[in-house]
């Protein structure tokens, strides 16, 4: 008797030190989570990389951190900027910045934040399929009647459609051409059925974006990023844009994922490819297998956000000229 009572009240002695233990440790990193929200509102845009990133950001948010995501799809950029601002929505994560989104940050940064870097190097132009034997944009010219004096943009008010639209003037080529505004998706059916057919067309580009590892497509000089810099300026990054009380408002290790979550070319490829051939899979559907078949790259990014969650250092939002490719250009 006893030794049996001496042995339980080492037990209980030892759950009270691992207690203890997991106390400290829970609290390692910063200060405490207690009343910070599990509700995160996102925005998205129907561009199919930022849309297939949030979509498989939501599952690791809701399966891995215990969050509720509600994700809203609007038009445009300019929407899902001011919805950040304005407090409506909590998270966009593709922010295209100094130069595409420049005009709706400048308008929004006041009340948003830049969190982190979802993607390094974007480029965006005007591009044709590489049978179509135009090299510069003024070489479209040859092929105006073939084309019917149209480049294909994206939705209306979209920064690319003005910047074709300038380079159509700086060009004096605005007599001969428009610009036509489409969704994105319309975009590309546009540019498949054209290359189908082996027909001439132009459309509104960008990289990343899963349709340059399924066609042979080639941007125009002129009118791509670094030519023309007053018009396409220089090489950009794809920012995540939050409010101003993100990082008090959500659990430390949440802000941590999410700021130091990054892609690569790899990455962003293999997903907006499962996105594209999803089938009859929902998004979140076809987010989920993705993260199923890409386990070590979620780990990572999971390990990056634990190990940033138990430095004790204070997270702060990048300051609002962060760059990082068009640094590197100059």
């Amino acid at each position: 008797m006893i030794t049996h009572s001496s042995s339980h009240r080492s037990f209980v002695a030892g759950l009270a030190a691992l207690a203890l233990l997991v106390v400290g440790l829970a609290g390692c990193g910063g200060s405490s989570d207690q009343g910070t929200s599990r509700q995160m509102d996102m925005v998205t845009v129907n561009w199919i990389e930022g849309l297939a990133m949030t979509y498989m950001q939501e599952q690791i948010l809701e399966n891995r951190y215990d969050m509720e995501v509600d994700v809203r799809e609007v038009q445009g950029g300019g929407l899902a900027f001011s919805s950040v601002a304005s407090g409506d929505r909590d998270f966009f994560n593709e922010a295209w910045l100094p130069t595409t989104h420049e005009q709706p940050w400048e308008e929004n940064k006041d009340q948003s934040n830049k969190l982190g870097y979802t993607y390094r190097g974007t480029s965006v132009g005007v591009a044709v399929p590489t049978y179509v034997e135009a090299d510069t944009f003024p070489d479209l010219m040859d092929y105006r009647d073939e084309l019917d004096g149209t480049l294909n943009g994206i939705e209306s008010g979209a920064a690319i459609n003005g910047q074709m639209q300038q380079t159509l003037e700086l060009y004096d080529m605005d007599d001969a051409f428009s610009v036509s505004s489409a969704s994105g998706p319309a975009n590309w059916q546009a540019l498949e059925g054209a290359i189908e057919n082996e027909e001439p067309i132009a459309v509104a580009a960008w990289k990343p974006h899963w349709k340059w590892n399924q066609f042979d497509i080639k941007y125009v000089s002129g009118a791509t990023t670094g030519d023309n810099v007053d018009i396409w300026g220089q090489p950009e990054d794809i920012f995540t844009i939050v409010g101003d009380d993100f990082i008090e408002k959500f659990p430390r290790e949440v802000v941590c994922f999410l700021q130091e979550f990054e892609a690569n070319d790899e990455q962003v490829g293999t997903l907006m490819t499962a996105f594209n051939d999803r089938g009859d899979l929902s998004k979140e559907e076809a987010a989920a297998q993705w993260i199923e078949n890409n386990q070590d790259d979620v780990e990572q990014w999971m390990n990056q956000a634990e190990e940033c969650a138990n430095s004790g250092e204070e997270l702060e939002y990048l300051p609002d000229d962060a760059t990082y490719s068009s640094d590197q250009a100059n």
